[in-house]
């Protein structure tokens, strides 16, 4: 088994957490499968919490926390990854109460995957 420590690379997210390594590549990651499904109009995360745009033809945007408790990895914790998805290309003023999907997956000892579906 392979053992990736987590490393704090110089910089800040925009809500001032020091971001690290595995937050950044799981952002990357998440990105490139967001952009594959071609239904994504945009996406923020809370390492870029600005309003990014992946296609004009997509319907949906996404908001996510790539790893959620990274600071608890090398404690062997369980960590996880957090979405909301709504059905518009502007979030601006959106609630939780429009949210069309949300899904919450829990990677530890035991990988656990929630998904909601308005």
């Amino acid at each position: 088994m392979r053992y990736h420590s987590v490393k704090l690379v110089n910089s800040k997210n925009e809500f001032g957490k020091v971001q690290s390594d595995i937050d950044l590549e799981a952002e990357k990651i998440i990105f490139n499968h967001l952009k594959k499904s071609g239904v994504i109009f945009g996406y923020a995360s809370e390492e870029s919490a600005k309003l990014n745009k992946v296609s004009d033809n997509g319907s949906y945007f996404v908001t996510f926390d790539p790893i959620d408790g990274n600071s608890v990895i090398d404690c062997n914790f369980s960590v996880g990854t957090i979405y909301g998805i709504w059905n518009t290309k502007d979030i601006e003023g959106k609630t939780g109460r429009s949210l069309v999907g949300a899904a919450l997956a829990i990677y530890g000892t035991r990988t656990t995957i929630c998904l909601y579906n308005v």
